[in-house]
Protein backbone atom coordinates (compact mmCIF):
# COMPACT_ATOMS: atom_id res chain seq x y z
CA UNK A 1 0.00 0.00 0.00
CA UNK A 2 1.25 3.25 -0.68
CA UNK A 3 1.36 5.04 2.53
CA UNK A 4 3.05 8.67 0.82
CA UNK A 5 4.21 9.70 -2.64
CA UNK A 6 8.19 9.35 -2.40
CA UNK A 7 9.68 12.54 -2.94
CA UNK A 8 12.77 12.65 -5.07
CA UNK A 9 15.71 15.12 -5.00
CA UNK A 10 16.36 13.97 -8.89
CA UNK A 11 15.60 12.33 -11.85
CA UNK A 12 16.25 8.39 -10.70
CA UNK A 13 18.87 6.43 -11.89
CA UNK A 14 17.76 4.00 -14.47
CA UNK A 15 18.76 0.88 -12.17
CA UNK A 16 16.52 2.73 -9.73
CA UNK A 17 13.71 3.37 -11.84
CA UNK A 18 13.30 0.02 -12.77
CA UNK A 19 13.81 -1.35 -9.53
CA UNK A 20 11.88 0.55 -7.50
CA UNK A 21 9.37 2.48 -9.31
CA UNK A 22 8.74 1.40 -12.79
CA UNK A 23 5.38 -0.42 -12.32
CA UNK A 24 5.91 -0.55 -8.92
CA UNK A 25 4.99 3.15 -7.03
CA UNK A 26 4.53 6.65 -8.14
CA UNK A 27 7.15 9.51 -7.67
CA UNK A 28 7.52 13.53 -7.54
CA UNK A 29 10.80 15.28 -8.41
CA UNK A 30 10.37 18.98 -7.26
CA UNK A 31 11.86 21.36 -9.78
CA UNK A 32 14.02 19.48 -11.95
CA UNK A 33 13.00 20.73 -15.11
CA UNK A 34 15.21 23.85 -14.85
CA UNK A 35 13.31 27.60 -16.73
CA UNK A 36 15.14 27.57 -19.24
CA UNK A 37 14.31 24.16 -20.66
CA UNK A 38 10.39 24.84 -20.00
CA UNK A 39 11.88 27.92 -22.46
CA UNK A 40 10.42 27.78 -25.79
CA UNK A 41 8.05 24.84 -25.30
CA UNK A 42 4.37 25.22 -27.02
CA UNK A 43 2.52 27.99 -25.09
CA UNK A 44 -0.97 28.15 -24.31
CA UNK A 45 -1.60 30.58 -27.37
CA UNK A 46 0.20 27.60 -29.30
CA UNK A 47 -1.39 24.71 -28.15
CA UNK A 48 -5.08 26.20 -29.23
CA UNK A 49 -3.74 27.03 -32.65
CA UNK A 50 -2.61 23.50 -33.00
CA UNK A 51 -6.26 22.40 -32.15
CA UNK A 52 -7.80 24.79 -34.83
CA UNK A 53 -5.86 22.03 -37.42
CA UNK A 54 -6.98 19.06 -38.68
CA UNK A 55 -4.22 16.85 -38.51
CA UNK A 56 -3.59 16.85 -34.60
CA UNK A 57 -5.67 14.75 -32.18
CA UNK A 58 -7.63 17.14 -29.60
CA UNK A 59 -10.57 17.31 -27.22
CA UNK A 60 -11.83 19.87 -24.43
CA UNK A 61 -12.89 18.81 -21.33
CA UNK A 62 -15.45 20.93 -19.24
CA UNK A 63 -16.50 20.70 -15.48
CA UNK A 64 -19.70 21.95 -14.15
CA UNK A 65 -20.74 21.57 -10.06
CA UNK A 66 -23.97 21.04 -8.88
CA UNK A 67 -23.94 18.23 -9.82
CA UNK A 68 -20.64 17.92 -11.19
CA UNK A 69 -21.00 17.12 -14.53
CA UNK A 70 -17.90 16.36 -17.47
CA UNK A 71 -18.94 17.03 -21.24
CA UNK A 72 -16.18 16.55 -23.47
CA UNK A 73 -15.99 18.19 -27.16
CA UNK A 74 -13.60 16.55 -30.08
CA UNK A 75 -11.79 19.20 -32.70
CA UNK A 76 -10.72 20.70 -34.86
CA UNK A 77 -11.87 23.54 -33.05
CA UNK A 78 -13.21 27.25 -34.06
CA UNK A 79 -11.62 30.13 -32.07
CA UNK A 80 -15.61 31.19 -30.74
CA UNK A 81 -15.10 27.59 -29.15
CA UNK A 82 -12.47 28.97 -26.94
CA UNK A 83 -14.14 32.57 -26.63
CA UNK A 84 -17.86 30.21 -25.27
CA UNK A 85 -15.51 28.33 -22.73
CA UNK A 86 -15.20 31.34 -20.00
CA UNK A 87 -12.47 32.13 -17.59
CA UNK A 88 -13.08 27.84 -16.07
CA UNK A 89 -13.80 25.12 -15.71
CA UNK A 90 -12.31 23.39 -18.68
CA UNK A 91 -9.13 22.52 -20.27
CA UNK A 92 -7.89 21.48 -23.52
CA UNK A 93 -5.72 18.52 -24.45
CA UNK A 94 -3.55 17.83 -27.55
CA UNK A 95 -2.10 14.86 -28.45
CA UNK A 96 1.72 14.02 -30.41
CA UNK A 97 2.43 17.74 -29.73
CA UNK A 98 6.01 16.52 -30.08
CA UNK A 99 5.63 15.79 -34.27
CA UNK A 100 4.31 18.73 -34.29
CA UNK A 101 6.22 21.28 -31.89
CA UNK A 102 9.60 19.68 -32.26
CA UNK A 103 10.61 22.18 -29.23
CA UNK A 104 8.41 20.24 -26.77
CA UNK A 105 10.13 17.03 -27.93
CA UNK A 106 13.65 18.52 -26.28
CA UNK A 107 12.18 17.38 -22.56
CA UNK A 108 12.88 13.75 -24.07
CA UNK A 109 15.98 14.41 -23.37
CA UNK A 110 15.36 14.23 -19.26
CA UNK A 111 14.02 11.08 -19.44
CA UNK A 112 16.51 8.54 -21.00
CA UNK A 113 16.52 6.51 -18.16
CA UNK A 114 13.11 4.99 -19.45
CA UNK A 115 12.44 3.03 -22.25
CA UNK A 116 11.99 5.54 -24.63
CA UNK A 117 11.41 3.00 -27.38
CA UNK A 118 8.11 2.79 -25.60
CA UNK A 119 7.22 6.31 -26.33
CA UNK A 120 3.65 6.96 -27.49
CA UNK A 121 3.61 10.48 -27.17
CA UNK A 122 3.69 13.85 -25.51
CA UNK A 123 0.20 15.09 -24.70
CA UNK A 124 -0.18 18.97 -23.84
CA UNK A 125 -2.86 19.95 -21.33
CA UNK A 126 -4.16 23.56 -20.48
CA UNK A 127 -6.23 24.05 -17.71
CA UNK A 128 -8.07 26.97 -16.54
CA UNK A 129 -9.11 27.01 -12.98
CA UNK A 130 -11.05 24.26 -11.88
CA UNK A 131 -10.22 22.54 -15.07
CA UNK A 132 -9.67 18.21 -14.79
CA UNK A 133 -10.99 15.87 -16.66
CA UNK A 134 -12.03 13.87 -13.72
CA UNK A 135 -10.83 10.32 -11.68
CA UNK A 136 -9.55 7.73 -14.12
CA UNK A 137 -6.99 5.49 -14.68
CA UNK A 138 -4.32 5.16 -17.40
CA UNK A 139 -2.97 1.75 -19.31
CA UNK A 140 0.24 3.67 -19.94
CA UNK A 141 3.13 4.93 -17.69
CA UNK A 142 3.32 8.30 -18.12
CA UNK A 143 5.54 11.37 -16.24
CA UNK A 144 3.41 14.50 -15.86
CA UNK A 145 5.90 17.83 -16.37
CA UNK A 146 4.28 20.56 -14.95
CA UNK A 147 4.95 23.76 -16.99
CA UNK A 148 3.06 26.38 -15.98
CA UNK A 149 0.79 27.06 -13.16
CA UNK A 150 -0.60 24.88 -10.31
CA UNK A 151 -2.47 21.87 -10.23
CA UNK A 152 -3.27 19.95 -7.31
CA UNK A 153 -3.27 15.81 -7.85
CA UNK A 154 -4.62 12.95 -5.91
CA UNK A 155 -2.52 9.78 -6.59
CA UNK A 156 -4.35 5.89 -5.63
CA UNK A 157 -2.71 4.24 -3.40
CA UNK A 158 -3.21 1.01 -4.92
CA UNK A 159 -3.51 0.00 -8.57
CA UNK A 160 -7.13 -0.52 -9.44
CA UNK A 161 -7.84 -3.90 -11.15
CA UNK A 162 -11.62 -3.42 -11.94
CA UNK A 163 -12.84 0.25 -12.43
CA UNK A 164 -16.62 1.15 -12.63
CA UNK A 165 -17.04 3.64 -14.59
CA UNK A 166 -20.21 6.99 -14.87
CA UNK A 167 -22.62 5.74 -16.86
CA UNK A 168 -23.75 8.18 -19.82
CA UNK A 169 -20.39 10.24 -19.98
CA UNK A 170 -18.03 10.35 -23.21
CA UNK A 171 -15.13 9.95 -20.98
CA UNK A 172 -13.81 6.89 -18.69
CA UNK A 173 -14.58 8.63 -15.24
CA UNK A 174 -14.26 6.65 -12.23
CA UNK A 175 -17.70 5.96 -10.41
CA UNK A 176 -16.31 4.94 -6.91
CA UNK A 177 -14.08 6.75 -4.63
CA UNK A 178 -10.17 6.04 -3.56
CA UNK A 179 -7.78 6.12 -1.33
CA UNK A 180 -5.12 8.16 -2.26
CA UNK A 181 -2.23 10.86 -1.26
CA UNK A 182 -2.52 14.76 -2.78
CA UNK A 183 -0.03 16.98 -3.64
CA UNK A 184 0.70 20.21 -5.55
CA UNK A 185 3.08 21.08 -8.67
CA UNK A 186 4.29 23.96 -9.44
CA UNK A 187 6.61 24.80 -12.71
CA UNK A 188 9.45 22.77 -12.73
CA UNK A 189 7.84 19.41 -10.74
CA UNK A 190 7.62 16.25 -12.52
CA UNK A 191 4.98 13.02 -11.18
CA UNK A 192 5.21 9.52 -12.49
CA UNK A 193 2.54 7.32 -12.80
CA UNK A 194 2.70 3.49 -13.33
CA UNK A 195 -0.29 2.28 -15.24
CA UNK A 196 -3.41 1.38 -13.79
CA UNK A 197 -2.80 4.09 -10.35
CA UNK A 198 -5.92 6.18 -10.18
CA UNK A 199 -5.40 9.81 -10.43
CA UNK A 200 -6.95 12.90 -10.75
CA UNK A 201 -6.33 17.09 -10.68
CA UNK A 202 -7.93 19.63 -9.90
CA UNK A 203 -6.36 22.94 -11.60
CA UNK A 204 -5.51 25.89 -9.15
CA UNK A 205 -3.67 28.52 -11.16
CA UNK A 206 -3.74 28.16 -15.32
CA UNK A 207 -1.83 25.55 -16.31
CA UNK A 208 0.30 23.92 -18.80
CA UNK A 209 1.35 20.26 -18.20
CA UNK A 210 3.05 18.01 -20.40
CA UNK A 211 2.20 14.40 -20.01
CA UNK A 212 4.90 12.05 -21.55
CA UNK A 213 2.97 8.69 -21.72
CA UNK A 214 4.91 5.03 -22.51
CA UNK A 215 2.55 2.76 -23.89
CA UNK A 216 3.10 -0.90 -24.86
CA UNK A 217 0.94 -2.67 -27.64
CA UNK A 218 -1.53 -5.30 -26.97
CA UNK A 219 -1.15 -9.03 -28.17
CA UNK A 220 -3.50 -8.60 -30.98
CA UNK A 221 -1.16 -5.64 -32.47
CA UNK A 222 1.64 -7.78 -32.14
CA UNK A 223 0.35 -10.50 -33.94
CA UNK A 224 -1.36 -8.68 -37.03
CA UNK A 225 1.52 -6.50 -37.37
CA UNK A 226 4.28 -9.75 -37.24
CA UNK A 227 1.84 -11.38 -39.49
CA UNK A 228 1.60 -8.60 -41.85
CA UNK A 229 5.34 -9.01 -41.82
CA UNK A 230 5.23 -12.17 -42.62
CA UNK A 231 3.22 -11.63 -45.80
CA UNK A 232 5.47 -9.79 -47.51
CA UNK A 233 8.07 -12.44 -46.93
CA UNK A 234 6.85 -15.47 -49.42
CA UNK A 235 9.86 -18.00 -47.95
CA UNK A 236 8.59 -17.23 -44.55
CA UNK A 237 5.16 -17.32 -45.15
CA UNK A 238 4.83 -20.80 -46.32
CA UNK A 239 0.99 -22.44 -46.45
CA UNK A 240 -0.18 -25.26 -44.57
CA UNK A 241 -0.38 -28.58 -46.86
CA UNK A 242 -1.42 -30.83 -44.27
CA UNK A 243 1.62 -32.68 -44.41
CA UNK A 244 1.32 -35.97 -41.63
CA UNK A 245 -2.29 -35.48 -41.46
CA UNK A 246 -4.00 -39.21 -40.18
CA UNK A 247 -7.67 -40.61 -40.18
CA UNK A 248 -8.05 -39.10 -36.64
CA UNK A 249 -8.60 -35.48 -38.76
CA UNK A 250 -11.02 -36.61 -41.13
CA UNK A 251 -14.38 -34.96 -41.56
CA UNK A 252 -14.19 -32.38 -39.02
CA UNK A 253 -12.03 -33.37 -36.31
CA UNK A 254 -8.55 -31.33 -36.04
CA UNK A 255 -6.68 -33.76 -34.22
CA UNK A 256 -4.12 -32.83 -31.12
CA UNK A 257 -1.34 -34.03 -33.65
CA UNK A 258 -2.63 -31.31 -36.05
CA UNK A 259 -2.78 -28.47 -33.12
CA UNK A 260 0.79 -29.04 -32.27
CA UNK A 261 2.03 -28.70 -35.72
CA UNK A 262 0.34 -25.49 -36.26
CA UNK A 263 2.11 -24.55 -32.49
CA UNK A 264 5.21 -25.57 -33.69
CA UNK A 265 5.20 -23.58 -36.80
CA UNK A 266 4.23 -20.54 -35.44
CA UNK A 267 7.03 -21.20 -32.33
CA UNK A 268 9.13 -21.54 -35.66
CA UNK A 269 8.26 -17.80 -36.48
CA UNK A 270 9.06 -16.54 -33.49
CA UNK A 271 12.56 -17.73 -32.83
CA UNK A 272 13.50 -16.95 -36.40
CA UNK A 273 15.97 -14.14 -37.20
CA UNK A 274 12.95 -12.73 -39.17
CA UNK A 275 11.08 -11.88 -35.42
CA UNK A 276 13.53 -9.58 -34.21
CA UNK A 277 14.29 -7.54 -37.27
CA UNK A 278 10.38 -6.99 -37.44
CA UNK A 279 10.82 -6.62 -33.39
CA UNK A 280 12.96 -3.54 -33.88
CA UNK A 281 11.09 -2.05 -36.86
CA UNK A 282 7.62 -2.27 -35.11
CA UNK A 283 8.84 -0.14 -32.29
CA UNK A 284 10.52 2.45 -34.15
CA UNK A 285 7.02 3.05 -36.19
CA UNK A 286 5.39 6.36 -35.26
CA UNK A 287 2.63 5.93 -33.03
CA UNK A 288 0.18 8.36 -34.46
CA UNK A 289 -0.94 7.71 -38.12
CA UNK A 290 -0.13 10.26 -40.03
CA UNK A 291 3.38 10.11 -39.77
CA UNK A 292 5.81 6.85 -39.67
CA UNK A 293 5.48 6.58 -43.89
CA UNK A 294 9.41 6.69 -43.90
CA UNK A 295 9.07 10.07 -46.01
CA UNK A 296 11.99 11.35 -48.20
CA UNK A 297 13.42 14.99 -47.63
CA UNK A 298 12.83 17.28 -50.56
CA UNK A 299 16.51 18.84 -50.93
CA UNK A 300 18.61 14.79 -50.73
CA UNK A 301 22.15 14.82 -50.47
CA UNK A 302 24.06 12.16 -52.10
CA UNK A 303 27.36 10.02 -50.73
CA UNK A 304 29.83 12.52 -51.91
CA UNK A 305 27.80 15.42 -51.06
CA UNK A 306 27.42 14.06 -47.03
CA UNK A 307 30.83 12.76 -47.12
CA UNK A 308 31.64 16.50 -48.36
CA UNK A 309 29.87 17.93 -45.65
CA UNK A 310 31.12 15.75 -42.91
CA UNK A 311 34.56 16.65 -43.39
CA UNK A 312 34.21 19.82 -44.07
CA UNK A 313 33.37 19.92 -39.99
CA UNK A 314 29.45 19.54 -40.40
CA UNK A 315 27.50 17.59 -37.32
CA UNK A 316 24.68 15.00 -37.22
CA UNK A 317 22.25 14.64 -34.58
CA UNK A 318 18.78 13.43 -33.98
CA UNK A 319 15.73 15.41 -33.23
CA UNK A 320 14.47 13.86 -30.16
CA UNK A 321 10.70 13.28 -31.49
CA UNK A 322 12.89 10.22 -33.84
CA UNK A 323 12.41 7.34 -32.55
CA UNK A 324 15.08 4.59 -32.46
CA UNK A 325 15.13 1.09 -31.10
CA UNK A 326 18.02 -1.12 -31.08
CA UNK A 327 18.01 -5.22 -31.29
CA UNK A 328 20.65 -8.12 -31.29
CA UNK A 329 20.46 -10.11 -33.76
CA UNK A 330 20.85 -14.09 -33.60
CA UNK A 331 24.12 -13.60 -34.75
CA UNK A 332 25.36 -10.91 -32.59
CA UNK A 333 25.47 -7.90 -34.43
CA UNK A 334 23.24 -4.76 -33.41
CA UNK A 335 20.37 -3.88 -36.07
CA UNK A 336 19.00 -0.03 -36.14
CA UNK A 337 15.29 0.07 -35.98
CA UNK A 338 13.77 3.50 -37.82
CA UNK A 339 10.25 4.09 -39.14
CA UNK A 340 9.88 0.27 -39.29
CA UNK A 341 12.79 0.33 -41.06
CA UNK A 342 15.96 -1.62 -40.41
CA UNK A 343 19.59 -1.24 -40.77
CA UNK A 344 22.83 -3.33 -39.73
CA UNK A 345 25.30 -1.63 -37.55
CA UNK A 346 28.73 -2.26 -38.51
CA UNK A 347 30.88 -1.87 -35.35
CA UNK A 348 32.18 1.35 -36.14
CA UNK A 349 29.31 2.92 -36.27
CA UNK A 350 27.78 2.25 -33.04
CA UNK A 351 29.13 4.42 -30.69
CA UNK A 352 27.70 7.38 -33.16
CA UNK A 353 23.98 5.65 -33.01
CA UNK A 354 24.66 5.75 -29.13
CA UNK A 355 25.25 9.37 -29.53
CA UNK A 356 22.14 10.37 -31.27
CA UNK A 357 19.85 8.47 -28.82
CA UNK A 358 21.26 10.96 -26.65
CA UNK A 359 20.62 13.85 -29.00
CA UNK A 360 24.41 14.35 -28.47
CA UNK A 361 26.02 15.99 -31.48
CA UNK A 362 28.45 13.35 -34.12
CA UNK A 363 31.30 14.54 -36.09
CA UNK A 364 34.48 13.69 -37.66
CA UNK A 365 36.13 15.03 -34.54
CA UNK A 366 34.32 13.54 -31.68
CA UNK A 367 33.42 9.98 -33.85
CA UNK A 368 36.88 9.76 -35.82
CA UNK A 369 35.32 6.21 -36.75
CA UNK A 370 32.44 7.58 -38.43
CA UNK A 371 33.70 6.55 -41.78
CA UNK A 372 35.63 3.93 -41.27
CA UNK A 373 33.74 1.66 -43.40
CA UNK A 374 32.11 2.70 -46.56
CA UNK A 375 28.88 1.13 -45.36
CA UNK A 376 28.27 3.24 -42.64
CA UNK A 377 28.06 6.92 -45.14
CA UNK A 378 25.22 4.53 -46.65
CA UNK A 379 23.46 4.17 -43.69
CA UNK A 380 23.93 7.93 -42.58
CA UNK A 381 22.75 8.97 -45.98
CA UNK A 382 19.51 6.78 -46.08
CA UNK A 383 18.92 7.96 -42.54
CA UNK A 384 19.37 12.20 -43.38
CA UNK A 385 17.23 11.73 -46.40
CA UNK A 386 14.44 10.55 -44.67
CA UNK A 387 14.56 12.87 -42.17
CA UNK A 388 15.80 10.83 -39.15
CA UNK A 389 18.83 12.97 -38.63
CA UNK A 390 19.88 16.45 -39.26
CA UNK A 391 22.62 18.52 -40.30
CA UNK A 392 23.77 21.08 -38.12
Amino acid sequence: MLQQLVVLENMPSTADFFGLYWNKRPFIVRAVISQDDLTGLITPDELAGLALEEDPQSRMVKTRDNPKEWTCQFGPFKESDFEDAGEEAWILLVQNVEQFHPQTAKLLRHFNFSPRWLLDDIMVSYSTIGGSVGPHVDSYHVFLVQGQGTRRWKVGCNVIESEVYVKGLDLKILANEYDGVEVEVQSGDVLYLPPRFAHESTTLENSLTFSIGFLGPKLSELFGSYGQYLSELEECDQRYVGKNLTGESAGFMISSDAVNVFRSQLSEQLTSKGFIEWLGAFFSGSSHEDFGNYNERVATLDVRGLEKKLNEGASLTKPEYVKFAITKTNSGSSQLGFDNQNFILHETLTPAVHKFMREELVNMKNTPSLLDDSGNLVILLDLYNHQAIELV
